[in-house]
């Protein structure tokens, strides 16, 4: 994912099963190297809700603080969303039904937010 980008949880969910999709499930991208921040304080994720790729957060162990990135601090972006576990929930989803829908895969996120587990389909 290209960091420092703005766009909505539903496009990285579209990418995401794309790419899974296309590659069989073995080429996620380098979740390591980005992370996904989110605008509002919404209870459940929306497939327009407003996001940014950005690098992961840094820690200072000394005072205990985590650092953001500048441009989540410069747009007031604090939800946080870890791309493993949206890939988790996306390769979860699409292993039990090929041609689960966007909206069927958000559906699984909120449910995996909510419940800590996976949604059967």
């Amino acid at each position: 994912m290209e960091l420092n980008t703005f766009c909505t949880l539903g496009d990285i969910i579209r990418i995401l099963r794309k790419q899974y999709l296309e590659q069989d499930g073995n080429a996620f991208y380098n979740s390591e190297n980005w992370f996904i921040y989110t605008a509002g304080e919404e209870a459940e994720f929306r497939l327009d809700t407003p996001c940014a790729i950005a690098a992961r957060p840094d820690y200072d162990d000394e005072r205990g603080l985590e650092i953001l990135p500048a441009i989540v601090d410069e747009h007031r972006l604090y939800g946080e969303l870890m791309p493993e576990t949206l890939e988790g929930v996306i390769a979860s989803a699409l292993d039990q039904k090929r041609n689960a829908s966007e909206e069927e895969l958000l559906r699984a996120l909120n449910y995996y937010a909510e419940q800590d587990g996976f949604l059967p389909f």
